[in-house]
């Protein structure tokens, strides 16, 4: 074990909320009850599936899974004495799940029950014939239901879940989920530590490129000779500008198949540590900002999650460490060129730990200059020391290109080199300098030595990204000189900074003001004597800035956009594009991606006549349901936007819900069991509408949401003879289907 991951694993072990003693990583916010207080809630043993604070889509998992090996069933105890304050009853997500409120003010909740206690099942079940419906949600008194230590309060089931097991949970008195092994006894034996598969490195600044590219590069980790949890990358990863790591790493717990998340992970730079993750305890009204800590769109490099060991953003997660603006990030101008090591840890809760380490280069661009004299290119070196080569391309006069590259001479290279030029090479020259490491600066671009008669016409193209725009200018030809760019935002007036990217094309980018709304004008133009060459386009960006309130409208108002003083964590700089759909424009609202604060208000207007129409929205997934019309088919379509930004439209859906069958079993001593199976594609359906009727009488059904089914067990024995039972299902545009079926009972 190194010093470092002995350090980690004393740090890992020490009180929850304070730690060791260590400058390096300092996690804030104790967590203060009596872990010792807390038992194992369960009879179904003690194998657990699924860790706290591990990755769902838009949220953090909660708590810890525990397995009940396919079976349901069994007795599940209060884990501390308090009090049941709530009882929820869903279709999906937690099914049946229980809430015990603790004297601390703490609370553990029970989730995807088969049932409840038989006091609790019958005070469930007033309250759905009350409300004429299955799902439930109400709280309960503290003298209502109390309850000692042990207690039995339900029994193990799959409401919710796809497969079953006990999902527990401990939450603060703010609601927060906190990790429930911090509580001894409930944690497991565990002696299997993390594995460790692949980190990447991304760049984070609008110049920042990794091994030379402005894109995330993904490194496979190879086993160390000397041991096997010290893995290393063999090849050095060269930085320039800002950038971020982020590790692909799995756990698994003993007597489990399942993968787990780990608990913490440390980056450490040139040995010291300087970005910690800790997971004892999560937000639970902003967990979708998780997406906050994982990379996106890697399914194009081998696909895998990426946890990442930087914070870019403002945000309410509170299990990370330094709390500082843009915690983790590599930032190589702060950094003395060269080498540097760094080494990442991956623990689970118990201390078991694998590391993976290497070297990255934090490098600088060459920078220099070059001039045509007559027969020999002059090129000036601004820091010669750094520059390893300078390559060369000619064009002559057929247009092909010839290469070199010279080396530096002993002794190195001075300020100045030239290289004399052969007959005929009289056309166009690039000059690149590239360092020891192999960074290359952008191309020193020298139009031909004879003046063209005509100027080659350029293109102008605008990306907008999340925190800048990218801007690229093209040419047919060479051009005499760099072209110059310029954007103007209402009065204001800025050039853009354009270098060479190749012969025939320049990059530069920006960032836009924040206190212009509207329409930026870019315009790019090149003179050369009398000749001019222009091009020119518009990006519309709305910035919505935290703390502020207001409506945006696009598509001449048929798109509107309301946003509040917590709907972004940081300024965000939205554009829209339009699209034709299938029922209505498709609007893809920019930057995709971006994780939002409490999210935007969308509304969207329906062309007359355009009737049975939803408000749908997708962030990399399948569309969902947001919203119907308000105010019936004359409305308009409003919802909120939340999680990460993408795209909005609207669906037609006209068709009510299929009912696929009605079923009757009988059973002997009892009532017959009665099954509807269903299925809606679209909206979805709408489980509080969902009705089953005996002979007319209402009854309440058993509903599975995942397997899209209703079932209902007579409790009283049916007489003999013909019988109907009845179902309506609706969905949540208001599609509704009654259908009818008799049975017989001899």
């Amino acid at each position: 074990m190194g010093p470092w991951t002995a350090l980690l694993v004393l740090f890992l072990r020490s009180a929850p909320g304070q730690g060791a003693d260590t400058a390096a990583v300092v996690f804030p916010g104790a967590i203060r009850t009596d872990w010792n207080d807390y038992a194992w809630p369960t009879e179904a043993g003690r194998i657990v599936t699924s860790t706290f604070g591990e990755y769902r889509i838009s949220h953090f998992h909660a708590g810890i899974d525990i397995s009940s090996g396919d079976m349901q069933g069994y007795a599940v105890f209060a884990s501390r004495s308090g009090y049941v304050s709530r009882i929820r009853i869903s279709p999906t997500g937690y099914g049946k799940i229980l809430y015990i409120r603790h004297p601390d003010g703490f609370t553990t909740t029970y989730a995807h029950l088969e049932r409840f206690s038989p006091a609790l099942d019958a005070r469930a079940a007033a309250e759905q014939q009350k409300l004429g419906r299955y799902p439930v949600d109400f709280t309960c008194s503290p003298g209502e239901f109390p309850v000692q230590k042990g207690d039995l309060v339900a029994r193990t089931g799959e409401t919710g879940a796809a497969s079953p097991h006990l999902h527990f949970e401990i939450r603060d008195p703010a609601g927060d989920p906190v990790n429930p092994f911090l509580a001894p006894q409930l944690r497991v034996r565990d002696d299997i530590p993390p594995t460790i598969t692949r980190i990447s490195v991304s760049p984070l600044s609008p110049d920042g490129t990794v091994d030379g590219v402005h894109a995330p590069r993904i490194f496979r980790a190879g086993e160390s000779h000397r041991d096997a949890l010290r893995l290393h990358i063999p090849q050095p990863i060269v930085i320039t500008g800002e950038a971020g790591f982020a590790l692909e790493s799995r756990d698994r717990i003993p007597g489990s198949r399942f993968r787990n998340g780990v608990y913490a992970r440390t980056l450490e730079i040139d040995g010291k540590a300087v970005y910690g993750e800790r997971l004892d305890r999560t937000p639970w009204n902003e967990a979708h900002e998780i997406e906050l800590c994982y990379e996106h769109g890697f399914s194009g490099s081998g696909g895998g999650r990426f946890a990442r060991l930087y914070m870019e953003s403002p945000n309410h997660l509170p299990f990370f460490s330094p709390r500082a603006e843009r915690a983790g990030t590599i930032d190589c101008a702060a950094l003395p060129p060269g080498p540097h090591t760094f080494r990442i840890v991956s623990a689970d809760f118990q201390g078991n730990s694998a590391e993976v380490g290497g070297t990255f280069v934090a490098s600088r661009v060459p920078a220099g200059s070059a001039e045509r004299i007559g027969d020999t290119l002059g090129i000036r070196l601004f820091t010669p020391g750094e520059v390893a080569r300078v390559e060369v391309a000619v064009q002559n006069f057929r247009g092909s290109w010839s290469f070199r590259s010279e080396g530096p001479p002993p002794g190195g290279f001075s300020g100045t080199l030239l290289l004399h030029l052969a007959a005929g090479e009289h056309g166009a020259a690039s000059v690149t300098l590239v360092n020891r490491w192999g960074t290359r600066s952008p191309p020193i671009v020298l139009p031909p030595s004879m003046r063209e008669r005509t100027l080659p016409a350029i293109h102008l193209s605008c990306d907008e990204e999340e925190e800048f725009v990218r801007v690229r200018v093209t040419a047919d030809g060479v051009l005499p000189s760099p072209p110059v760019v310029t954007v103007s935002e209402g009065a204001h007036r800025s050039t853009v900074v354009m270098t060479a990217s190749g012969p025939l094309e320049y990059a530069g980018w920006f960032t836009p003001r924040e206190e212009y709304r509207g329409a930026r004008r870019i315009a790019a133009s090149c003179f050369s004597g009398t000749m001019h060459a222009t091009d020119s386009a518009a990006v519309d960006i709305e910035p919505v800035m935290p703390g502020t309130t207001g409506t945006i409208a696009f598509d001449g108002g048929k798109l509107l956009i309301r946003y509040d003083s917590l709907s972004v964590l940081r300024t965000l700089f939205l554009h829209v594009e339009k699209t034709a759909g299938p029922d209505a424009p498709v609007y893809l609202l920019g930057p995709e991606g971006a994780v939002l604060g409490s999210g935007l208000l969308v509304t969207i207007s329906p062309e007359p006549g355009e009737a049975h129409r939803g408000l749908f929205a997708r962030a990399g997934g399948s569309w969902q349901f947001i919203a119907g019309r308000e105010g019936g088919s004359g409305g308009t379509c409003t919802g909120r936007v939340t999680g990460r930004l993408g795209e909005v439209t609207l669906i037609a859906d006209s068709t009510a819900p299929a009912l696929l069958r009605i079923s009757v079993e009988r059973r002997a001593g009892t009532g017959p069991e009665i099954t509807a199976r269903f299925r809606d594609d679209l909206s979805g359906v709408e489980y509080d509408d969902l009705k089953m009727y005996i002979d007319g009488n209402l009854v309440i059904p058993e509903i599975d949401g995942r397997r899209r089914r209703a079932a209902y067990q007579a409790r009283e024995t049916l007489g003999r003879g013909r019988h109907t039972v009845t179902v309506r299902l609706a969905d949540r545009m208001g599609n509704s289907k009654t259908t009818e079926r008799q049975f017989v009972l001899p």
